[in-house]
């Protein structure tokens, strides 16, 4: 398994799903070798011979400490069957409700999860002891030195990194009249509009500190080389929306990855959005299947690459990453065909399944 870190040089306009990048890597991958070349990989991926699988992008946080590189990864909080303890008081009552904002958590105690060795009623025991020995370490005075090296050392103790989501930007545009250069007028005013960027990605020109943020997918799959090329294109050019204004614009590095071996696995977390086929269904339908789960429905566009205007395409109802499947066999999920190109070609996006084995705790 490959993991690619990416490290943006400008806000993105797009976050990406595993649909989205490999949308883009497609997409740069016919600017490079072709039609004909695209469409004999499209039919690689039609098959059982699927070159490579793709992740969603999750964050990641590189610093250096004591000289000493160290890159945390954040991975979605598997969605599980554990039920958190019922709050004992009004103060254990805002914690778990600070909590459950947690969204992404580090490496490290994703892999707890997958081992078997942590879930959600777990965590919520560790974040608790933390955060209440950190506020209650603000709310001292300074004089009892002995209460204030036994909260320090249950702060280092239960300590963990997490995200509570990526939360987008909003940047404010007008529309231009391109005949007069002047704000467009329409039904006598001028025409204001929001758009969408993510800023936590990371960004070359606010980076503070020796910190640097980024974001990284994992690649499976024996044709890793087919996509350097498209990943060097879309640095330059831009990934996502708004590449012609200078959004999404990157530099990467590409290296192994692993996760700790799991013991007795039980299920799969997803890391990609998952569409599940016909023989994925008739597994989930069975009795004795669990699976705990968000869906979501993409609804994505044809750009002006392949049509004179965009064109929505056909929406496409998923699970999500994070999604958990107490299965022994891998599921598949699929290539959809959304949209049609000058009313002829199908246009398709990705849906394969991208999990991870996990040994994970039911109620």
């Amino acid at each position: 398994m490959k993991v690619v870190r990416i490290y943006p040089k400008t806000n993105f306009h797009t976050y990406l799903h595993s649909d989205t990048l490999w949308g883009n890597l497609i997409y740069a991958y016919r600017m490079l070798y072709g039609l004909a070349d695209t469409s004999k990989l499209i039919s690689l991926f039609l098959s059982d011979k699927i070159p490579f699988k793709v992740s969603s992008a999750f964050p990641f946080e590189n610093y250096i400490d004591n000289q000493v590189q160290n890159i945390i990864y954040y991975f979605p909080k598997p969605i599980t069957s554990v039920n958190i303890r019922d709050a004992q008081n009004p103060e254990e009552m805002a914690y778990m409700k600070e909590f459950k904002k947690v969204k992404f958590i580090d490496k490290d105690i994703f892999e707890s999860y997958l081992s078997g060795l942590c879930d959600d009623n777990l965590l919520f025991e560790r974040f608790y002891r933390w955060k209440k020995a950190k506020d209650d370490l603000n709310n001292m005075d300074n004089s009892d030195t002995k209460k204030i090296e036994e909260l320090n050392k249950e702060i280092k103790k239960y300590r963990f990194n997490y995200l509570t989501g990526i939360i987008p930007t909003f940047n404010l545009h007008n529309s231009i009249d391109r005949m007069n250069s002047s704000t467009l007028q329409q039904e006598g005013r001028g025409q204001l509009y929001w758009e969408e960027e993510f800023a936590y990605f990371g960004n070359k020109l606010d980076e503070i500190g020796d910190k640097i943020k980024g974001i990284f997918f994992l690649v499976e799959g024996e044709n890793f080389d087919l996509i350097e090329g498209p990943l060097r294109l879309l640095s330059h050019i831009g990934i996502g929306g708004n590449k012609s204004i200078g959004k999404g614009s990157f530099t990467f590095e590409i290296d192994n990855f692993s996760f700790s071996p799991v013991h007795n696995p039980n299920s799969f977390v997803s890391l990609s959005l998952f569409h599940p086929n016909k023989d994925d269904l008739a597994k989930l339908q069975k009795n004795e299947t669990n699976f705990f789960y968000d869906i979501t429905t993409r609804i994505g566009k044809i750009g002006r690459d392949f049509n004179l205007k965009f064109n929505e395409k056909n929406p496409v109802i998923c699970f999500t990453e994070g999604s958990t499947f107490f299965i022994q066999e891998s599921l598949k999920g699929e290539i959809v065909p959304t949209a049609k190109h000058i009313g002829q070609n199908d246009i398709y996006s990705n849906y394969l399944f991208f999990g991870v084995k996990a040994n994970l705790r039911l109620q």
